[in-house]
């Protein structure tokens, strides 16, 4: 593809490209131009460029805008959206931080971020039973208020952030510690995709940029820069989630923290530690409606804190419990049978135990019809369209079913 080379976001990809994702250097040399980032790359050429070492400036010449033509390449090859902090649909929230990103790589427009009252959830990777009952439980209430849920991606809390939100058809934001085309982690491989749909998955580091321990912590002033506030749930005292929390302070934004379930247990020193700081008690959703109520009123939606709850599933990579598997074998049977009697023809054949019975009927008429459309399921099976598509969202995280262009799904 032939590019304009005045377009500024080749210049902000090739001095990400010198500096390096993450490192404040390129705002204390651009800051010399004006923030221009033609007229810094332009200076930085001059080898008695005195606001550059020596070592930069060899990273200069071994960096070459041409290569940033060829990474837009493989960036729209892929769909990748690539946003300079001067485009519009840069998060504002995040431009406002210390060190904000220069780019960013997408799957999905975050431009929605912008209107969105955002929380960024974070916690360990493996959580106490507890904790993620306490964690879905919160998580399920807030996408229900209006609220939109950012994570990390991560197995363990991240992933119950993430997962409550795709359950309940709502958007919400993965920010990467490694490039867009790189899976990690790979349990959480398949939903990527699912979440770019809905929202956003986002990251500063360039295409395979393998998940170095370095980039985390990059990552989590990233995730507390686009969001009002950040709740921790578990968090011990040398957890990667206080960082996020340290940057949220810092970045003047709100600190929420789950009570621990044991004054004495060592998972939950770091929660004690933010809590004592200033960090906001949360024992339920409306701890945090409260704090953006009188401002966003116009975005949440009032929700009966007294109403029966379901816990829900693990984690992504986990097989989610249901029915119990005798009533789901009779189902199941009765089922086949039918079809077989009808000489209908099936490409798979079910084992349908642990399968609830939306989930039982979506499957059917799927292999019956073909590829149907939400709305057409709903009305073939006699289910209201908003369980249909809290289950079809199940049924898609499972692999048991794909979602095909124009909306419509197939298993």
């Amino acid at each position: 593809m032939i590019y304009n080379e005045n377009d500024a976001v080749f210049y902000w990809l090739w001095l990400v490209d010198v500096f390096g994702p993450g490192n404040n250097r390129i705002w204390e040399v651009l800051s010399h131009f004006d923030n221009d980032p033609i007229a810094t790359y332009k200076a930085l050429q001059k080898e008695d460029c005195k606001y550059i070492t020596k070592n930069e400036y060899k990273a200069v010449c071994n960096t070459f805008l041409e290569s940033m033509f060829d990474l837009m390449d493989y960036c729209n090859s892929n769909n990748y959206i690539v946003i300079s902090i001067d485009d519009e649909r840069y998060p504002r929230r995040l431009r406002e931080i210390f060190n904000p990103p220069a780019i960013l790589f997408c799957m999905g427009d975050p431009s929605f971020i912008n209107n969105e009252v955002v929380l960024t959830v974070v916690g360990t990777r493996k959580p106490s039973d507890y904790s993620m009952k306490f964690a879905r439980k919160i998580c399920t209430e807030l996408v229900s208020s209006g609220v939109v849920l950012a994570s990390g991606f991560a197995l363990g809390i991240d992933s119950a952030a993430h997962r409550a939100a795709l359950k309940a058809n709502s958007r919400t934001v993965a920010v990467l510690g490694c490039g867009l085309d790189v899976d990690y982690p790979s349990e959480n491989a398949k939903v990527k995709k699912i979440i770019a749909v809905r929202g956003a998955v986002i990251t500063e580091f360039f295409p395979g940029t393998r998940p170095e321990g370095k980039n985390f912590p990059q990552r989590n002033r990233i995730l507390s820069g686009i969001s009002l506030g950040t709740l921790v749930v578990e968090a011990s005292q040398r957890s990667g989630a206080l960082i996020t929390a340290d940057f949220a302070m810092n970045q003047g934004r709100d600190v929420f923290c789950v009570p621990p379930a044991d004054l004495f247990d060592q998972r939950y020193a770091g929660v004690i530690r933010l809590i004592r700081e200033g960090a906001i008690p949360t024992f339920s959703h409306l701890d945090v409606l409260f704090e953006y109520y009188e401002n966003f009123s116009h975005k949440l939606v009032s929700v009966n804190p007294f109403s029966d709850y379901s816990a829900g599933d693990e984690f992504f990579n986990e097989k989610p419990h249901r029915v119990s598997e005798n009533k789901a074998k009779e189902h199941s049977e009765n089922e086949i049978k039918t079809d077989t009697e009808n000489n209908i023809s099936k490409e798979k054949v079910f084992d349908f135990s642990g399968y609830n019975d939306i989930q039982k009927g979506i499957i059917i008429v799927l292999q019956k019809g073909g590829s149907l459309t939400p709305d057409e399921i709903s009305a073939l099976i006699g289910r209201d369209i908003s369980s249909v598509l809290s289950e079809l969202t199940e049924l898609e995280i499972n692999g048991d079913i794909v979602k095909n262009p124009g909306q419509r799904y197939s298993v």
